[in-house]
């Protein structure tokens, strides 16, 4: 209990820290580019028109009750992008800031929320994009979009023991970064973003579904928006969700701060 207070009080102070790495992180992206920010909403932007013709033009999909695919889609890729980017920088970060990590009086630990701190600002503007898709096609304004904040906060504490835990291996082999990229290809097909999990996934696998952290989220972020389901209604794989996810932060932790003494030997 000591430790978590000791951490937390180190996370309020190395608040404006984290503030301006986040700033620096989201302008360094675009420095030397013409139309800046512009191209972080471009990426997401074709993806969607993309998968909306592959699927809504070409093969005449529909969303389940018939609804329109790309309502189905948009809902369900905007927390999975969040997701995926930031667990790659996040892997690379203590790599990438090594000019600052060399220096023992900088608390690396917070680097997951630096990368985290940057993505919610691109996730914001996603999210008002999928906001204007779903008003433009007749799905009305609720009080339920207001669990997109709970929803939010279960996919960083998800994403926080995973980035203490790869980027501090990622020093040691940085062969850990490109498998991430892979992993998250495959992560990206087993999670329901563009099939309906219970239409397709027979019933005796149905677990592994259920077992997907990220598959409770991007349902939840689909159920708040376009279906107007109240969070509670799956209570118990969310608490399933938080406890893999303090556990992994648990483990995160311990693993960076066993990794941290011997990162200068390293980068």
């Amino acid at each position: 209990m000591n430790a978590v207070i000791r951490f937390l009080i180190g996370l309020y102070q190395g608040r404006r820290t984290i503030r301006a790495l986040a700033r620096r992180d989201v302008l360094s992206r675009y420095s030397g580019t013409l139309f800046r920010s512009a191209w972080e909403l471009a990426n997401p932007a074709l993806t969607l028109l993309v998968f909306w013709f592959v699927f809504s033009v070409a093969l005449k999909a529909k969303g389940p009750d018939g609804i329109p695919f790309i309502l189905y889609f948009v809902t369900g890729y905007v927390p999975w992008l969040f997701f995926s980017e930031s667990l790659l920088r996040g892997t690379q970060g203590v790599v990438a800031h090594s000019f600052l990590v060399k220096k023992m009086v900088f608390p690396s630990e917070l680097l997951p929320f630096v990368y985290l701190s940057g993505g919610a600002l691109n996730h914001v503007v996603l999210l008002l994009l999928a906001a204007v898709v779903l008003l433009f096609n007749g799905v009305a304004v609720s009080w339920y979009w207001l669990q997109i904040p709970y929803y939010f906060l279960t996919l960083c504490a998800t994403l926080l023991g995973l980035q203490w835990l790869l980027s501090a291996l990622n020093v040691f082999s940085r062969d850990l970064g490109q498998g991430v990229g892979v992993v998250l290809n495959v992560w990206f097909w087993v999670t329901p973003v563009v099939w309906v999990a219970d239409g397709v996934v027979p019933a005796e696998y149905q677990w592994l579904m259920a077992a997907n952290p990220v598959g409770y989220v991007v349902e939840g972020y689909r159920g708040a928006l376009l279906y107007h389901k109240p969070f509670w209604i799956n209570w118990e794989q969310g608490f399933y969700v938080w406890a893999v996810a303090l556990v992994f932060a648990w483990i995160g932790a311990n693993v960076f701060r066993r990794l941290k003494p011997h990162f200068g030997d390293v980068l």
